[in-house]
């Protein structure tokens, strides 16, 4: 069956996602890596997009912007500010702030006091000059040292890219059998008692529809407050509905006249 079809059917038809609880696991596997996969794209391009301009304003404009930069002792020292935005990206040099109090843009990456940022959708990962060992470097050995980095970008950003959906998928399977643990005990209070792959199943696929709606937020640089917390209660409210509404089969009483023989 088509990944598209059951993607669509997060939205459409609870009946037949009810129906996909009797689908091989493995089927149900490939389709979490695969949705996993679909949530990640705005994610890996806006990634790709602020590395890109960000490491084209650092090797360009910086070095005719700023007379003078340097690295001392794990700190950044700079002759004057510098910040520029281009293609939606915001390189930021700024010796007077720190990596733990500095508020970025959206897509931004930042030389600051004591280390780096890179910021993709809000989404924040720093690193100290200490951690990158750099504690002495002067402008000409930061251009040199980033120069040299260019054809490292092309094996780095995948790499990162691959940590991250095999990091995601893992918190995603994590997520999904604790709700289907929560499934037991709903099945215990409304006297519904399903199997526990069903129940793994159902709750997979109740991800789908907050999922892509959340991806599409992400696709448009959109941003919610309680992110997170809308995500699990709308997810729960559609697996509390997969899991109670599911049909369940009447034990049929064994008839007693059924052995009688009558003559």
């Amino acid at each position: 069956m088509s990944m598209l079809k059951k993607m669509a059917w997060g939205f459409t038809s609870f009946k037949k996602i009810r129906s996909l609880r009797f689908e091989h696991t493995n089927k149900t596997i490939g389709f979490v890596l695969f949705l996993t996969f679909i949530s990640l794209l705005p994610t890996f391009f806006f990634m790709t997009l602020t590395i890109v301009n960000g490491y084209h304003i650092a090797t360009t404009d910086l070095p005719k912007s700023v007379p003078s930069f340097s690295i001392s002792n794990s700190q950044l020292t700079s002759s004057q500010p510098f910040t520029k935005k281009a293609n939606g990206t915001a390189f930021i040099l700024n010796p007077s702030q720190s990596i733990e109090r500095f508020h970025s843009p959206a897509h931004a990456i930042g030389f600051l006091k004591d280390g780096i940022y890179i910021t993709t959708n809000s989404q924040t990962q720093t690193y100290s000059y200490e951690l990158l060992n750099w504690h002495h470097k002067d402008k000409n050995e930061l251009l040199n040292l980033l120069h040299e980095q260019k054809f490292s970008l092309y094996i780095l950003v995948p790499i990162a890219m691959l940590l991250l959906y095999v990091l995601t998928s893992g918190l995603n399977f994590l997520s999904i059998t604790c709700l289907a643990y929560l499934g037991k005990l709903i099945g215990l209070i409304t006297k519904k008692q399903l199997p526990f792959k069903q129940l793994w199943a159902l709750s997979a696929y109740s991800t789908v529809a907050f999922t892509l709606l959340y991806t599409l937020f992400e696709a448009f640089s959109l941003s919610l407050a309680l992110h997170s917390s809308l995500y699990w209660i709308g997810t729960f409210f559609i697996y509390l509905l997969l899991v109670t509404r599911v049909p369940i089969r009447k034990k049929v009483k064994p008839n007693k006249d059924a052995g009688t023989n009558v003559f």
